[in-house]
């Protein structure tokens, strides 16, 4: 959906400057699509964050829209079309050649395969994810978000179909005889990545028994970079582009993580133990950045622990943009800024799953 979202607002755009060479002196309605593809370049970043593509495309949609006031002026007030100036012309033929070009590398770095949940039902019929939203923040804690107020945590449910809730947060169903022998995996994700970087990866480890929570969550009590990239749309790119800049400075702040993840850990396990039996027992697993803060939940509630699983100790060779994500499926042009071939069917994610089961086996062994 990202992608389509994307592709659509650079056709728009396209048509909508390449009209000076098609339209003929008459009324310039094609010039309405101009504000069209800047309202949904605003529902992408919204939707899907903000990044390379969907910042493209709100820049080039602003200044298109801008460059176009006259003509919707004159549309709006049904006057035709006398003649476009040589300046339209120039700036017409400058921002179809950007359009064109974001098509064509848009194309090139989309995911190999959209992970959409039509996607998911074809490629794993019998893996089901549901989705549970939550409003509000670590102080007053979190209660079920209506459909129309924002969603602060998020806990993303992946099972397989015989195990799968008939309603999200309605665990009731769920066999406990197996929840005993398979504890459930609890990932947190790491803030350079979201949940959505990691479906490959989860659905694999649903496919292998494992009932797989995952968590997103963005509170105002909770900051990450004291700036405007706090903000949920934006989170991602900031932490992404902080730790490309300065990685030891980056490493360093690993006490400032532990803290507030800290709190997604006591959040996220409270919300769970009102769903699950209270016999469950839980893997907790992060990706570098939780590390810690896994462990000390671990300390302070071992009874509840199974064990802990760090996804950034996976074999390089597999996982290979550890505190990222499976990019090199998800996000290729991230990949090839780490110079990380495409995985374009997928078999890193499928071999990392393959890797941790035998480690969570070990774990379970050594009990």
């Amino acid at each position: 959906m990202k992608t389509s979202g994307e592709f659509l607002i650079f056709l728009l755009l396209l048509i909508t400057n390449g009209r000076v060479f098609f339209v003929e002196q008459r009324k310039d309605s094609i010039v309405l699509l101009s504000p069209v593809a800047f309202i949904l370049s605003i529902f992408q970043i919204v939707s899907w964050g903000f990044d390379i593509f969907t910042g493209l495309g709100f820049v080039l949609a602003l200044l298109v829209l801008l460059s176009n006031f006259h003509a919707l002026y004159r549309y709006f007030e049904r006057l035709y079309v006398d003649h476009y100036t040589v300046r339209m012309y120039i700036w017409a033929i400058s921002t179809t050649l950007i359009s064109a070009a974001s098509l064509v590398f848009l194309i090139y770095f989309a995911p190999s395969t959209p992970l959409t949940n039509r996607h998911v039902n074809t490629s794993a019929p019998n893996i089901k994810i549901s989705t549970e939203r939550y409003t509000g923040d670590f102080r007053s804690g979190f209660t079920e978000a209506s459909p129309l107020q924002k969603t602060n945590l998020a806990l993303h449910t992946f099972i397989k179909d015989e195990k799968t809730p008939s309603a999200p947060g309605d665990y009731s169903v769920i066999n406990s005889q197996n929840l005993l022998q398979t504890p459930v995996f609890v990932f947190f994700p790491d803030k350079r990545a979201e949940t959505y970087h990691y479906i490959p990866y989860l659905l694999q480890l649903a496919q292998l028994g494992y009932t797989v929570i995952s968590s997103d969550i963005n509170t105002k009590d909770s900051l990450w970079l004291h700036n405007f990239f706090d903000k949920k749309s934006f989170r991602r790119f900031g932490m992404i582009v902080a730790s490309l800049r300065d990685k030891f400075y980056f490493n360093s702040q690993a006490e400032f993580y532990t803290y507030n993840y800290s709190l997604e850990c006591e959040a996220v396990l409270k919300l769970l133990k009102e769903k699950f039996p209270p016999e469950t027992k839980y893997i907790l697993a992060s990706d570098f950045m939780a590390n810690t803060a896994i462990q000390d939940y671990q300390k302070t509630h071992p009874e509840e622990i199974a064990g802990l699983f760090y996804m950034n100790e996976l074999d390089s060779s597999v996982y290979k943009t550890a505190g990222y994500g499976f990019v090199d499926y998800t996000d290729p042009l991230l990949a090839a800024v780490f110079e990380i071939d495409r995985d374009k069917s997928g078999d890193n994610s499928k071999r990392a799953a393959i890797l941790t089961k035998e480690k969570l086996d070990d774990l379970k062994s050594a009990e």
